[in-house]
């Protein structure tokens, strides 16, 4: 969510929606892809959405009643999660996580990668919160080129969500 929009994936395609009256909610604008859409980041005028061909797509959301691709990634694999800070967007799937500037977004590039397998990612500050397989990592992102792994808990089983408040 953003502002008075929720932005929704899944099927093939991002979904806004106007919820400035949450009792009434109602569809403004579509985006289609060509396949399933995992996940969304919304940053600025932009929605970030991974989708199962490999791409990262990097939509206008300016005029919400038509939303425009501007950019695209390809990610190395199938990506599963997104989340955008700053001039990066963090992308993640079983090939790991790639860190990939998004100052030009009709010019995305790849900056760094670390090697891991991932369902989900949430950054805040200079660590990204990826979980996946390997349960929780966390990884210092404080150099975009040359991400390092600075924490880990795993439970045993595999994690597929992730989510932050304050220090939690």
């Amino acid at each position: 969510m953003s502002g008075n929009y929720a932005y929704v994936v899944g099927g093939a395609g991002l979904e806004i929606f106007d919820i400035s009256n949450p009792y009434v909610p109602t569809l403004i604008g579509t985006y289609s892809s060509l396949g399933e859409v995992y996940d969304v980041s919304v940053s600025g005028n932009y929605a970030f959405i991974v989708e199962e061909w490999g791409d990262l797509k990097i939509i206008n959301i300016n005029n919400p009643n038509f939303p425009q691709q501007v950019g695209a990634h390809t990610y190395n694999g199938l990506p599963s999660g997104v989340s955008v800070s700053g001039n990066y967007a963090y992308v993640v799937g079983y090939n790991g996580l790639e860190i990939i500037d998004i100052y030009n977004p009709s010019s995305p590039t790849l900056t760094g990668t670390y090697n891991t397998s991932a369902g989900d990612v949430i950054v805040s500050g200079n660590y990204a919160y990826v979980v996946g397989i390997n349960g929780l990592e966390i990884i210092d992102i404080s150099n975009p080129s040359l991400p390092t792994l600075s924490g880990t808990f795993n439970n045993g089983s595999s994690v597929s969500d992730v989510s932050l408040s304050g220090n939690y």
